[in-house]
């Protein structure tokens, strides 16, 4: 089942390991620049960003930042297209835990991921989710995959429950953009802690339109509150 879109991630931003061997060097250098990258737009927003900034801020040279990148565009899309195959990794790791899951607790797994996914590296959401869509044409078609990744995973919902086959064939785009416009402004607001709190509400409201009210907030709470666990809205 598709989750969100992505590529597989040619370098990882996570930490290095304690020693790096020299068969290693220019994957460090690698993960230095685009780690930099993302620290410094996410504190100074993208336009503000040069490559002397980030190199300094990598410790590397202006030559090994060239010889890894044409320009700070090719490096940051390179980090966007990295955080977003990270996030579908989780996303997909969530969803091979309960392969079995009916439809509102797969929806429920995959906002949890995703949103687990920006608490765990709150600088480079910011960097992609926020300073993404400043960056030009180049990352337009990107972004706008990504903000519709969801999409695939909600349609089936329609076909969970007969009443929703009528639904606005545009609803799956808006539910996902919604979700995304909540965790923005979070970013946006220096509200990272705030996002956590979003999980149950975005389940919420995604999965109303499709099985209304009363059941959707019996899954949003199945899935979020410890002492409803043992109710399984399936049962």
């Amino acid at each position: 089942m598709r989750a969100l879109p992505g590529r597989a991630s040619r370098t990882s931003l996570d930490a290095p390991a304690p020693t790096v061997v020299r068969g290693t060097v220019k994957a460090d250098q690698r993960r230095r620049i685009l780690r930099a990258t993302g620290e410094l737009v996410a504190k100074r927003g993208y336009a503000a960003v040069t490559v002397e900034l980030i190199i300094k801020r990598a410790k590397v040279s202006f030559k090994t930042f060239y010889n890894h990148f044409s320009g700070k565009e090719e490096c940051f899309l390179e980090l966007f297209d990295a955080a977003v195959a990270e996030g579908k990794e989780k996303i997909e790791a969530a969803l091979a835990a309960e392969p079995r899951a009916p439809w509102p607790r797969q929806v429920a797994l995959v906002l949890r991921a995703l949103f687990e996914a920006i608490l765990a590296d709150p600088l480079i959401a910011r960097a992609t989710i926020v300073e993404g869509p400043t960056v030009g044409p180049a990352i337009v078609e990107r972004y706008e995959a990504a903000m519709k990744g969801l999409s695939p995973l909600l349609g089936e919902g329609r076909g969970y429950d007969p009443r929703a086959k009528a639904l606005p064939s545009s609803l799956e785009d808006t539910l996902a953009g919604g979700v995304l416009w909540s965790a923005y402004q979070r970013l946006i607001d220096s509200e990272v802690d705030r996002i956590e709190v979003l999980l149950p509400e975005s389940i919420e409201f995604v999965l109303r339109p499709y099985i209304g009210t009363e059941e959707a907030t019996r899954w949003a709470r199945f899935s979020t509150d410890p002492l409803a666990a043992a109710e399984d809205p399936a049962a």
